[in-house]
């Protein structure tokens, strides 16, 4: 029993810090997955093209790799560019709402305050 609740435990906390960065993990994971197959359909087709003198097996992993450093820090600057902008937002709610909070200095209590005393004679 006390194993099961220590692993819905770590399993809770993972989903925890996954949970802001599941979209961007799971496009990443596709991403890569998705270059890597296509270099796999590449080495089958250089397989079957190997009879040339001409090979293309170098180009091919430059590209492979070239493609998933691309991928990974593409994914790591749209990430800090998305919290940088989670934070200003952020900050701006926290502005706004300071802005809009009246103490009893901002209020008046009558529109007589605005006038003078002769006119408030009349």
């Amino acid at each position: 029993m006390i194993k099961w609740f220590g692993k819905q435990f770590i399993l809770g906390q993972i989903y925890y810090w996954a949970k802001e960065r599941l979209s961007g993990l799971l496009l990443t994971i596709i991403l890569l997955i998705l270059v890597l197959y296509i270099h796999s359909q590449y080495l089958n087709y250089i397989e079957f093209k190997s009879n040339n003198d001409a090979n293309y097996i170098g180009i091919s992993f430059i590209i492979k790799n070239t493609l998933i450093l691309a991928i990974v820090f593409g994914y790591i600057y749209f990430y800090r560019t998305i919290g940088k902008t989670k934070d200003s937002i952020k900050e701006t709610k926290e502005t706004i709402i300071k802005e809009n909070k009246t103490d009893g200095k901002e209020k008046v209590s009558s529109l007589d305050q605005f006038l003078e005393d002769d006119e408030i004679d009349r």
